[in-house]
């Protein structure tokens, strides 16, 4: 059965409130982007292996324990969610799907990695989401080893949350390397939550920085 949501992704001009010069996602040019050598390896450590469900009004979220340290700080794991097809492009590409991991640190400052999802081989960690979407349970099984890549080396930029408020001064860190999901799986991540991507807003002399593993 198909999630019913509060937003309307066909009617993206009316969600509120509108503005601002930091807004996400983006498309990324790898022709532009620069590297820095102050930034640092990603690592990320879940501590459970149960997640709860919950349908916010804007998306279906998975809630579960976890910290990831970005640059030499401590964040706290929040949710994780969705969106078909990516909402971040790559030089143009989209990726039928995309992943929104995100953290909070201590002092409020929200911090999301965004991991790419490609058409290959079955996942059963997304699986196991898929099961949880679709019953709407509480608690469920939880693992994300097989949702995001070993090799985290990532794209940096200062955005926005996609979904409204549209939050500004959000820390984005785009994954670089892909995962794979079967097509089967994407369909019926499609037939449960709908596509749901904002479209890429403009960078306003923004940078996109690159770090390597």
């Amino acid at each position: 059965m198909k999630a019913e949501f509060l937003i309307d992704y066909c009617h993206q001009g009316d969600w509120a409130p509108q503005g601002g010069h930091r807004q996400s996602p983006i498309d990324i040019q790898t022709s532009q982007i620069e590297n820095n050598d102050t930034l640092a390896t990603i690592e990320v450590n879940f501590s459970e292996s149960t997640a709860t469900f919950l349908n916010n009004g804007q998306n279906l979220q998975l809630l579960a324990a976890g910290q990831a340290c970005f640059n030499h700080r401590l964040f706290q794991f929040v949710q994780v969610h969705f969106h078909a097809d990516s909402e971040h492009r790559l030089n143009g590409k989209s990726f039928p799907l995309e992943g929104h991991f995100l953290f909070q640190a201590p002092n409020g400052q929200l911090g999301v990695m965004g991991v790419f999802y490609e058409i290959g081989v079955f996942n059963p960690d997304f699986e196991q989401v898929l099961n949880q979407y679709e019953q709407e349970k509480g608690e469920g099984i939880f693992s994300a080893s097989e949702l995001i890549p070993k090799d985290k080396s990532y794209y940096h930029y200062i955005g926005s949350l996609t979904t409204p408020p549209l939050t500004e001064g959000v820390e984005w860190y785009v994954l670089k390397n892909t995962v794979e999901v079967s097509d089967e799986q994407i369909q019926r991540f499609i037939s449960i939550h709908g596509k749901n991507n904002r479209d890429c807003q403009c960078m306003n002399e923004r940078k996109v920085l690159s770090y390597n593993e």
